[in-house]
C-alpha cells in the first residue's frame, strides 16, 4: 500500500537550522521541499558553495580508487611479507554500520583527514615528477646506446685540415648498402663501431674532395650524432644507469607510501558520506526561505511518524511554530510503499519502471501475484527452481543489509517456488521427465503430466499462456476500475471498464470447448463445458461488448464526441488482442529453456556412456551447462515478465511518474547509519 503523507512548515530561528537539519536527519523519516515563496523573505544563492564541496567530494572519491589501486599493486609485488590491509565490508554488510552521534560530529576530523589528502597529493605529484624524469632519462640512454662501444669521447671525432669525419647511426637494413656505396669512392673509410637494437653506429673518414658521400649517406639513412661529451659514451650510460636505479627506488618508496593511505580508506569514505550530507544542508540552505533572523522550512513525513517529527524538533529549540497539513487530492507528495515481506521484493520490479503517483493506488499486491506466476509458468522446471530458492534463502539470511544484490536474489527466490509448483505440474527436474515414470501406463491420465511436455503437445502450453493473458488483462482493467473508483468515477468504472471484464471472461467460456479442440490432449476432456454454456456465453459477450462500446464516450462533451470515442474503443479491440498475443513469450521463453535442458542431459549422457572418467565429465557438464541455461534463462524471464507487467498490465491503469520518498541525510553511499 502507499503510506499517507504528511506535509508539514516549520518556521525557526536561523540560529538553530544546522541542529534542526541533524535532528531532521536522526529522525530518518522528512524528505524536505522548497518552501514556497513568503513576502519579504529571500532564498540565499548556496550554489558556489555546493561546487566546493561537490570538488572535495571528488578529490576524496578519487584519492579512494587510487589508494585501492596502489594498495593492490604493492600487495602483488609483496606476497609474501609486507602486505598492506585494505579494509574492505563484506557481502553481508556491505556498508559500515555507524551511529548517528558519530556521524554527525564527523566533522571534528575533517581537518586530520584534509592532512592526509593533501600529503597524497603531494605524493601524487612527486610520483608524476620522477615519471616524467625518469623518462628523459630513458630516452637519453635511448640516444646513447648505440654509441655505447666507443673507444672515445664523441668530441674526438671531428674534421681535420684534410679530412671530413662523421660519427652517427645508420639503419641495420643499410649498412651492407653504405659499404657498397663506398667502394665507389677511393677516399673513404666506413667502420663499425657500435650496435644498437634498430641502427648501428659508424664513424665515415672521407677526404674533403669527395664529401658528396656523406649526402648519398644521409639517403640511406645516415644521422650524425649530435652528442658531445667529453667522456666515454659507455661511462655517461652508467651513470643514467644509476640515476635511473635512484629515480626509481625513489618511486618505490614513494609507491609504498601512497598504498599506505589505503588503510586510511575507511574514514575517507565516511569523509565522503559526511561531505555529502553537508552538500545536501547547502541544498536545503538554497530551497528555504529566510528573513534576518528566521527561516521557513517545509518537508513531508509519514502520517504515522508526525508526532516523532514533532518530539525530535521540540528538542532543539523552543523557539519555532511547526504545523502540519493534510496532503491535497491534487497536490504532490513522494510515495512511501510499505507492503508483506513476499511483496516488498517486487517493488523493486515496478520502481524499475517508474515510482508509483502518491495519489493512485499501489500496483504491487497485485502485479506481485501475476509476475510470480508467469516466472513460474516460464522457468517451469523443479531443479531450477529449487536452486531460485536456496539463492533467495542464503541471500536474506547471510546479506543483512538491503541491496540492490540481496533485493534481487530474495525475488528470484520467491518467484522458485512458482517455478518449483510449475516443474511438478510438467514433471520437469532440471529437464528430466518424472510423471512417465511415476505413472509408467501410457493410458495413465498422468503420464505425460499434468501439463504435458510443450514439445510434444506445443497447442496446451501456447493455450494455457494465451488464457492467461486473458486473466492478466482482466486483472488490469479491475485496478483501472478501482483507481476511478478511489477518485469517485463510479459510473465509468461500472460502464465503462466492468463490461470489458464481461467480454473477456465470457469469451473465455465461448471458446473454450474450441481452445481444448485445439490442444488435442485427451486428459483435459473431462473439462469440457456443456454447450448450452459456451452458447449463453457469446450472447453476454456480445451483450457486454455493445454496453462497452456505447458507453466509452460517457464524460465526453458532444454527440460527435462520444460516437468518435466509441469508435476508438472498437478499434482498441485490436489493441486488446494484440496484447494478448504477447503472451506467446510465456510459452516461447519455457519452451526454448527445456529443450537446452534437454540438449544438456542428451549430451552429458553421451559422454557418461563411455564409463570410467566419463561419468565424471558428464557430471561437470550437467552442473555447468545447467546453470549457464539457469542463468541465461533468469535473464530472459526477469526481461520478458517485466515487460509484460510494463506494458499489458499497467498499461491498463498505471500512471507512474512518482518519486520515491527519500529520507533527508539516508543516501548515504558508503556507510549505514543506524
Amino acid at each position: 500500500m502507499i503510506v499517507k503523507m504528511k506535509r508539514f512548515t516549520l518556521l525557526a530561528l536561523n540560529c538553530d537550522r544546522e541542529r534542526i537539519y541533524d535532528s531532521i536527519v536522526r529522525c530518518g523519516c522528512v524528505q524536505l521541499k522548497r518552501s514556497a515563496d513568503i513576502q519579504s523573505f529571500t532564498s540565499a544563492d548556496e550554489s558556489q558553495s555546493r561546487e566546493q564541496l561537490l570538488g572535495k567530494i571528488a578529490r576524496v572519491e578519487e584519492n579512494i580508487a587510487y589508494a585501492e589501486e596502489k594498495a593492490s599493486l604493492y600487495n602483488a609485488s609483496h606476497k609474501k611479507e609486507g602486505k598492506i590491509v585494505v579494509a574492505k565490508n563484506s557481502i553481508a554488510r556491505p556498508r559500515t554500520e555507524i551511529d548517528y552521534d558519530y556521524f554527525l560530529n564527523f566533522g571534528q576530523n575533517a581537518e586530520s583527514i584534509e592532512r592526509s589528502l593533501s600529503k597524497a597529493d603531494e605524493l601524487k605529484e612527486e610520483l608524476a615528477r620522477l615519471g616524467a624524469l625518469k623518462q628523459n632519462k630513458l630516452a637519453e640512454v635511448a640516444k646513447l646506446a648505440v654509441y655505447g662501444e666507443l673507444p672515445h669521447p664523441t668530441v674526438w671525432y671531428h674534421d681535420t685540415e684534410h679530412a671530413s669525419v662523421a660519427l652517427g647511426q645508420i639503419p641495420a637494413s643499410e649498412v651492407k648498402n653504405l659499404h657498397s656505396l663506398k667502394e665507389e669512392y677511393e677516399t673513404v673509410t666506413v667502420e663499425q663501431i657500435g650496435e644498437g637494437t634498430e641502427n648501428v653506429a659508424v664513424v665515415i673518414v672521407a677526404h674533403k674532395s669527395e664529401n658528396s658521400f656523406f649526402d648519398k649517406a644521409v639517403s640511406l639513412g645516415f644521422s650524425r650524432c649530435n652528442i658531445a661529451t667529453e667522456v666515454l659514451p659507455r661511462v655517461l650510460l652508467e651513470d643514467l644507469e644509476r640515476q635511473i636505479n635512484g629515480i626509481e627506488q625513489q618511486i618505490a618508496d614513494i609507491n609504498g607510501e601512497l598504498a599506505r593511505f589505503a588503510e586510511e580508506i575507511p574514514q575517507w569514505k565516511v569523509y565522503v558520506d559526511w561531505l555529502s550530507l553537508c552538500e545536501k544542508k547547502l541544498r536545503a540552505d538554497g530551497d528555504v526561505v529566510q528573513s534576518v533572523s528566521t527561516f521557513v522550512l517545509e518537508g513531508f513525513c509519514p502520517a504515522e511518524d508526525e508526532q516523532l517529527v514533532r518530539d525530535a524538533l521540540g528538542k532543539v529549540s523552543d523557539n519555532m511554530v511547526l504545523c502540519f497539513y493534510e496532503i491535497g487530492d491534487e497536490e504532490f507528495a513522494p510515495t512511501l510503499t510499505r507492503n508483506n515481506k513476499l511483496t516488498e521484493p517486487f517493488e523493486f520490479v515496478t520502481n524499475s519502471y517508474s515510482v508509483p503517483d502518491y495519489h493512485e493506488i499501489d500496483p504491487n499486491p497485485v502485479m506481485s501475484v501475476f509476475y510470480f506466476i508467469i516466472f513460474g509458468l516460464m522457468v517451469a522446471d523443479i531443479g531450477y527452481g529449487l536452486l531460485l530458492l536456496v539463492a533467495g534463502i542464503c541471500a536474506g539470511t547471510l546479506i543483512k543489509q538491503k541491496t540492490g544484490i540481496r533485493t534481487m536474489l530474495m525475488l528470484f527466490g520467491i518467484c522458485g517456488i512458482s517455478a518449483i509448483a510449475v516443474g511438478v505440474l510438467f514433471g520437469s527436474v532440471f529437464s528430466y521427465t518424472i510423471w512417465d515414470k511415476v505413472f509408467p501406463d501410457p493410458a495413465h491420465p498422468l503420464h505425460n503430466g499434468i501439463i504435458p511436455d510443450p514439445s510434444t503437445y506445443p497447442m496446451v502450453m501456447m493455450i494455457i499462456s494465451l488464457l492467461f493473458g486473458v486473466v492478466h488483462i482482466i486483472a488490469g482493467i479491475g485496478c483501472n476500475m478501482a483507481v476511478k473508483i478511489k477518485h469517485k468515477q463510479h459510473l465509468s468504472a461500472w460502464l465503462v471498464d466492468f463490461p470489458w471484464i464481461i467480454v473477456f471472461a465470457t469469451f473465455v467460456l465461448a471458446i473454450f470447448n474450441m481452445a481444448l479442440d485445439m490442444a488435442g490432449y485427451g486428459p483435459y476432456e473431462a473439462l469440457r463445458l456443456p454447450p448450452l454454456v459456451g452458447q449463453i456465453s457469446l450472447y453476454v459477450c456480445i451483450g457486454a461488448l455493445a454496453v462497452a462500446l456505447v458507453c466509452a464516450g460517457l464524460g465526453t462533451k458532444g454527440f460527435l464526441g462520444k460516437v468518435i470515442k466509441s469508435f476508438g474503443s472498437a478499434y482498441g479491440i485490436i489493441n486488446y488482442f494484440s496484447d494478448i498475443m504477447s503472451y506467446i513469450r510465456v510459452f516461447g521463453i519455457m519452451l526454448s529453456s527445456a529443450i537446452m535442458g534437454t540438449v544438456i542431459n542428451t549430451l552429458a549422457g553421451m559422454v557418461a556412456s563411455g564409463g570410467g572418467v566419463g561419468y565424471v565429465f558428464a557430471a561437470v557438464v550437467l552442473v555447468f551447462a545447467h546453470m549457464f541455461n539457469l542463468v541465461m534463462g533468469i535473464l530472459s524471464v526477469y526481461i520478458h515478465d517485466g515487460r509484460l507487467q510494463y506494458v499489458e498490465f499497467f498499461g491498463k491503469f498505471y500512471t507512474g511518474d512518482g518519486q520515491l520518498f527519500v529520507p533527508f541525510g539516508s543516501d548515504t553511499k558508503y556507510t549505514l547509519v543506524k
